[in-house]
């Protein structure tokens, strides 16, 4: 038997489009001075060329095509491949690069504009640099919201609590017709009608400055809102089926659309139509419904690796990837194809084959971690799928960030355990026969001298000068089958939480009257975190006074009051981070402010006395500081004095006579009392009644 090991290089490739091939063999093997003979020199020069156009730069090794056994290697965690949760956010720099969005999917991005006017903060994302079908969900720092139809510019279209009133959202498709938003032309004089973010699709938001309590409810970053919708992606998506370019998640024509538009490569269209077809086929899921079998729905950017693009796009459906004999790039999506080629013994210049389906790490459980749009579109591990149960857990978690369906991901994760754990791994090297690969996904090996007789799946295969090298893992059909009600491990559940962030109620609010014209409040004690706040006003006035209660107190004296004067009080909670409470009770508890509480003692005398239709009330005040003046009642016809009305306030000093005429009362029997009362209004003991008749 012969051996070698064999490295792999995959290129990053160069925009440049491919041209197409007329001599391709007679120049993929040297073969220049024939060729120009026959008269097929450029076809020869494209031929010596072979494979650069789509993997990279110029170089004597060449990847010709390259399947999942090769890509599962570039799904792990990398710094260049962030997750869908990091792509949440907005932000600023003087460079940004290009981004694309595929299918439905949830995504922020860079700052195209900012400025600040008329109190609010004016920004415009930008979700990507193309033109997308439109918005499905806006989101709001994390808070999907809801939008009106309000036509004016200057105010709010977001109705949902507790932001309702507070910005605006105008989205931006890219659209050839795009024009310059009205808000930003009218709020900005440097705006003009050439700032219109053709071709860009965003939005652009304003966000009104609240007051200092509410802050934090309408911004808890403490910044102007993070803006990341879910969108309906790129609408310019050629389909060779309808000559028609539209919207649509169909895996096979957005991985045409990054070939042709992104990396500028060509393509057989017709070769993409079948795929097409391959992709639209309907599958059951585990939920029992049924869906496209292959769907790509996320965004790239041009900063990351073109290895990792290709890995997420062409693992998303098990897609295998190659160079065509004409310079074209060519695919197939995830299915199983009968292979049209049978390698032997005689065809391997040399030939390493390792048995065994556990390996040196492989793992025998995958959960593959992919975009869920129940857990808010964000990175999700999906059940796992156990390829060994009896051996010692080895777990694989790679990243399909362009997978939003979990059937979808337990089918990937079915392929990447039974591709990891192969019972055969092939690397070798071949003659000439490898151009019969080219194209092919699937090849069946049979090797008498190691009795092997199998199918095994191209991993990569490679130029290098005249040699090809192959790299394959064994395969069977059923790796391709997925019975979704057995095979589809459970999907995780997600159920909303309804959080109670609420301030809670203030109780216990009362108030007593204290000596000098002040009132003590009470409230009953509040968790340590709050800060309570007590406003007051007078019975009849609109204004508030607010006070705050020194931390780790339950009372607040609050002097200065007038004497005598009824206040409305209301208390609420408060946050460290302002976030207050309502103000409670909703009808105001009611408080008098007594500033002197000695009652004066009684009067020295009162009399009541008829004079013509008049009735003359005399009195003496007591000899009492604390007298200040006496308070008249009169009852017709009755001695009880709860039928009684106060018809006179008479101002006096202490050890004095005074009085008060009561003018014409009426006809019939009268009833006075007198009750001597201080500067606050405390009332000393009652005279009376004395009574007047009048005919």
């Amino acid at each position: 038997m012969r051996s070698s090991l064999l490295a792999t290089t995959a290129l990053t490739p160069t925009p440049a489009a491919a041209a197409p091939v007329v001599g391709f063999i007679l120049g993929a093997v040297g073969a220049t001075g024939a060729a120009v003979a026959l008269g097929i020199s450029s076809g020869v020069v494209a031929g010596s060329l072979f494979g650069a156009t789509f993997w990279g730069a110029f170089a004597v090794r060449t990847v010709l095509s390259i399947g999942l056994a090769a890509l599962a290697s570039s799904l792990g965690p990398k710094p260049s491949m962030p997750p869908p949760s990091a792509r949440m956010v907005n932000f600023a720099q003087p460079i940004s690069y290009a981004e694309w969005a595929f299918g439905r999917t949830r995504k922020g991005g860079p700052i195209g504009f900012t400025g600040f006017h008329n109190l609010r903060r004016y920004y415009v994302p930008i979700l990507a640099a193309h033109e997308i079908q439109g918005v499905v969900e806006h989101w709001l720092d994390e808070r999907a919201v809801t939008l009106n139809g309000e036509p004016s510019q200057n105010l709010s279209n977001i109705e949902t609590a507790p932001i309702a009133g507070y910005g605006r959202i105008n989205t931006l498709t890219g659209a050839p017709s795009q024009t310059v938003d009205a808000g930003l032309d009218a709020a900005f004089t440097e705006i003009t009608a050439a700032h219109d973010f053709k071709g860009l699709s965003g939005a652009v938001i304003w966000a009104k400055r609240p007051s200092a309590s509410a802050f934090t409810d309408i911004y808890p970053l403490n910044r102007q809102w993070a803006y990341a919708p879910v969108i309906d992606g790129n609408n310019q998506i050629y389909d060779p089926r309808d000559d028609s370019r539209k919207f649509t998640n169909n895996a096979a024509l957005v991985l045409a659309y990054w070939l042709t538009e992104v990396l500028g490569r060509d393509v057989d269209w017709s070769d993409v139509a079948v795929e097409a077809n391959a992709s639209d086929q309907l599958v059951t899921n585990g939920e029992g419904g049924t869906q496209a079998k292959w769907m790509i729905n996320g965004s790239i950017s041009d900063e990351q690796e073109f290895e990792d693009q290709r890995a997420q796009m062409a693992a998303a459906c098990d897609a295998f990837v190659y160079e065509r004999a004409d310079g074209k790039v060519g695919f197939k999506v995830g299915r199983w194809i009968e292979p049209t080629v049978t390698l032997t013994d005689d065809d391997f210049y040399a030939l390493e084959i390792t048995e065994g389906n556990w390996g040196a790490g492989a793992p025998n459980e995958v959960a593959v971690t992919y975009t869920e749009p129940e857990n808010a579109w964000r990175e999700t591990p999906g059940g796992t799928w156990i390829e060994d149960a009896a051996a010692r857990p080895i777990r694989d978690e790679p990243q399909l960030f362009m997978v939003t369906s979990h059937n979808q991901a337990a089918r990937m994760a079915k392929r990447i355990a039974r591709t990891k754990r192969a019972q055969y791994k092939l690397r070798g090297t071949l003659g000439l026969i490898g151009y019969e690969l080219l194209e092919q996904r699937f090849v069946r090996v049979v090797h008498a001298e190691m009795g092997i007789d199998a199918y095994f799946e191209v991993g990569t295969l490679a130029k290098d000068g005249g040699v090809f090298t192959l790299s394959a893992n064994s395969v069977t059909p059923e790796d391709f089958d997925f019975d979704a009600a057995i095979e589809e491990p459970t999907r995780p559940v997600y159920t909303s939480v309804t959080s109670n962030d609420d301030i809670a109620e203030i109780t216990g609010l009362g108030a007593l009257a204290v000596e000098g014209g002040g009132l003590d409040f009470t409230l009953d004690a509040a968790d340590e975190s709050y800060t309570q706040q007590i406003r007051i006003r007078v019975d009849g006035e609109t204004d508030w006074q607010v006070f705050t209660v020194p931390d780790g107190q339950e009372t607040l004296r609050i002097t200065g009051l007038i004497d005598g004067a009824t206040y409305h009080v209301q208390a609420r909670n408060r946050t460290a981070a302002l976030r207050v409470g309502d103000w409670k009770p909703d009808a105001p508890y009611e408080a008098t402010v007594v500033a002197n509480s000695n009652a004066p003692a009684a009067l020295d005398a009162f009399t009541a006395t008829l004079s013509g239709s008049d009735a003359d009330l005399l009195f003496t005040a007591p000899n009492d500081a604390n007298y200040s003046a006496t308070r008249i009642y009169r009852a017709i016809d009755s001695a009880d004095f709860a039928n009684a009305v106060l018809i006179r306030t008479e101002y006096g000093i202490s050890n004095s006579g005074d009085s008060y005429t009561d003018p014409a009362p009426g006809v019939g029997t009268f009833y006075y009392w007198a009750v001597p009362i201080n500067a606050s209004g405390v009332p000393g003991p009652m005279s009376g009644p004395e009574t007047v008749t009048i005919i």
